[in-house]
């Protein structure tokens, strides 16, 4: 449900910006600890993480449904960037936001 969110958000985005080429939503993976967003507009790019599992991961702790942004094609980043199940994750059309200093 909150990936169908988020595809009819960067559709809007994509409309109003690259109407010149077709729009591809988001898709998923499911992985052993994690569902890997998968973003084919353009190029194959990962667009984040959402753990499936609370765990320590890289040494901090993430909860069922915590959005990370990815640190390389098989692995999220460090810190959660929210959760899509309260509605805390914070993301744009291009992925997780950056962590705010």
């Amino acid at each position: 449900m909150w990936l169908q969110d988020v595809n009819l958000k960067r559709k809007k985005y994509w409309d109003e910006n690259y109407s010149y080429k077709p729009y591809t939503p988001l898709t998923f993976r499911k992985g052993r600890k994690f569902v890997k967003i998968i973003d084919e507009c353009g190029s194959t790019s990962v667009w984040g993480f959402v753990s499936m599992e609370q765990m320590v991961h890289k040494g901090s702790l993430v909860c069922v449904g915590d959005l990370l942004k990815p640190e390389g094609w098989n692995a999220p980043a460090r810190h959660s960037r929210g959760n899509i199940f309260d509605g805390s994750a914070k993301y744009n059309f291009y992925g997780p936001n950056y962590l705010n200093k």
